[in-house]
């Protein structure tokens, strides 16, 4: 194996890929999300048909400013994560990468306004020097916040060009919640239970459980933003 390509055959079981046609596939660079939950940008625009190559990929990258969360990325490497979205300004084009019905990450065309919005999960917060609370979230971006109601598990609402939180969607009962692991990874469900680290959720009549880690808010009676 090269140090910028990954084997197909041993590529995460998220990525969608014919692990039986080409051998390699472009190996993501460390950034803000595990390799599992990303995929490198050069292998999505291929997956929306921006090129064949790398060659291409690269040239594209180069030329038609690609933003990532309203930031300019020229690396094709870089791992581009659940609810992260990409924006091809040349051709006006937007994605947002999220997990499909069986658990895979996909790439969801959406509209310049749905763009505009990202969906952030606290994974933890701690008081700094200061009296500050430091608000650490799940693509690995901190933010600074007086709101000490904010817990672990609580969705922000992010708008991607000031970012700035525009809402804090809290986790509890009645939410509606997309999994991110566990047997039943890219369902979407209604919050029915919450019991220490369990959680029923309701997906269309279904009843299961799953662990509280694997639950990411989407929205309190609906989702906030395009899934599917």
């Amino acid at each position: 194996m090269s140090k910028g390509h990954l084997k197909q055959i041993v590529s995460p079981k998220t990525w969608i890929l014919s692990r039986k046609q080409d051998k390699f596939v472009i190996k993501p660079s460390p950034g803000p999300h595990p390799i599992r939950f990303s995929i490198p940008l050069g292998f999505l625009l291929k997956m929306q048909g921006f090129g064949m190559t790398a060659r291409e990929i690269k040239k594209i990258i180069n030329t038609k400013n690609v933003l990532v969360d309203n930031r300019r990325v020229k690396n094709p490497k870089f791992p581009v994560g659940i609810m992260d979205v990409v924006n091809v300004k040349e051709t006006n084009d937007y994605f947002r990468v999220i997990f499909d019905t069986k658990g895979r990450l996909t790439v969801l065309p959406i509209t310049a306004d749905d763009a505009k919005i990202k969906l952030c999960k606290v994974k933890n917060k701690t008081v700094i020097s200061g009296g500050k609370i430091q608000i650490n979230l799940f693509d690995s971006r901190n933010i600074l916040s007086d709101n000490n109601d904010i817990k672990t598990g609580d969705t922000l609402v992010i708008d991607i060009s000031s970012k700035s939180v525009k809402e804090v969607i809290k986790f509890e009962k009645g939410v509606r919640a997309l999994l991110t692991g566990g047997h039943h990874m890219g369902s979407i469900g209604t919050v029915k239970e919450i019991e220490k680290n369990a959680v029923v959720v309701d997906s269309e009549g279904v009843l299961f459980n799953t662990e509280k880690q694997f639950i990411f808010v989407v929205g309190k009676s609906k989702e906030v933003i395009k899934l599917r």
